[in-house]
Parts: C-alpha cells; structure tokens; sequence
C-alpha cells in the first residue's frame, strides 16, 4: 500500500517548528501556530524521525498556554506513517552502520526485519569501532616502548663509562634487567594487539563483502 505524500513545503514547516521547539522550549509555540499547525504532518516527522508518542506532550503543553488542544488522532496518524518509512530495513541499517541506539519503538510488525537490518549494520560499525580500538592501543604500547628503549639505552651507556662507581654499576645492572622485562612484555602485547586488530579487519571484509548492495 503506498503511503500517503507529504509535501516538501510542509515538512519544510514541520521540520522549522520541532526545531524551535527542541531549541526553546514548549512556550515558542504561538497562538497561530496552534491553530493552523498541520498536526497529521507533525506526528509524519515525529515518526520518521522515531521519536516517541511522548514528543506530542510537548506540543500540549505549548498549545494549553493558548486554551488550544492538539489534534492527537491526526498526529497519531501522521505519526504511524512516518514510522512506516523510519521502520524501514533499508534505514534500520543505516542507523546501525551509523551506530546509532535503536530502543525499540518500530511497532512489532516492522520490527522483526528492522531490528535484522540494524544488527547487520551495528556489527560493521562495532567492528571499525574494534579495529580503531586495537589501534589506539597499539600506539600507547609503541609509544610505551620507545620511552622504555630510550631509557635502556641511557642505561647501557652510563654502565659501561669509565666513571661509573661499582655501586652505580650493580644498580643499574638491576634496573636494566627490570626494563629488558618490561620491554619484552609489552612486545608481547603489541603483538598480540596486532593479532586482534587483523582478525577485526579480516571480519570487516567479510562483513562488507555480505552486505554488498544494501
């Protein structure tokens, strides 16, 4: 069944008037836009844009200020519309590939093939978000090793200079057998980041290789 068509001058109207209502609060409604407020286009863009019926309290208590009530039925209509077309697989993906929360509001009709699409899209994203993760790891380990290697470094050659009392000699003894340890452990975790993050990337592909045309 074809939904019904919202014209671009009214969504453009809609689309002003929820924007003033999220930047100034429920009192920036007017008298006359009160009462010539398009209600079945309002609930269309609370919908399509998943808000939940709630969003309809604010324009009640805009409106009261006036003595003006909402047409609730029209907006709930517009509303089961718009959600129709936010519903959509097509978008459920696009929010998940986004990472965008999802809490449920397709009706159960819409749900099912929904909820599948944005899955699909939120594992690729959790994944990108994994690989990035591993990266940023693996640069705070490097970052970690390098200060750990300039320091054995200063170590090795205070070791062996001439001037070095035999005391000084046997402590940084103990100190660069400390730092050889820790460097081999996080060489070993640099190594093992690498690992996780390839495996990620390899997922990625097979992920974007299924999706293909979506």
């Amino acid at each position: 069944m074809a939904l019904p068509f919202i014209t671009p001058a009214r969504l453009l109207t809609v689309a002003a008037l929820a924007l003033a209502l999220q930047g100034c609060g429920s009192t920036s409604m007017s008298k006359n836009e009160c009462l010539t407020a398009d209600w079945y286009a309002i609930g269309y863009e609370s919908g399509i844009r998943g808000q939940r019926e709630a969003q309809i309290s604010q324009h009640r208590k805009a409106c009261a200020e006036h003595g003006i009530t909402p047409d609730l039925a029209r907006f709930l209509q517009g509303r089961d519309v718009g959600l129709q077309r936010y519903c959509e697989p097509r978008n459920g993906y696009r929010l998940g590939r986004n990472g965008t929360n999802y809490d449920g509001i397709c009706p159960q009709r819409l749900d099912g093939e929904f909820t599948s699409a944005y899955r699909a899209g939120r594992e690729l994203y959790d994944t990108e978000q994994n690989i990035n993760r591993y990266g940023r790891r693996i640069g705070n380990l490097q970052s970690d090793l390098n200060a750990l290697n300039d320091d054995l470094n200063r170590k090795q050659s205070e070791i062996i200079a001439p001037g070095t009392l035999p005391a000084r000699r046997a402590l940084l003894l103990t100190e660069i057998i400390e730092l050889r340890d820790k460097i081999k452990n996080i060489e070993h975790d640099i190594h093992d980041a690498r690992l996780a993050r390839d495996r990620e990337r390899d997922l990625l592909q097979q992920l974007e290789r299924r999706d293909v045309g979506r």
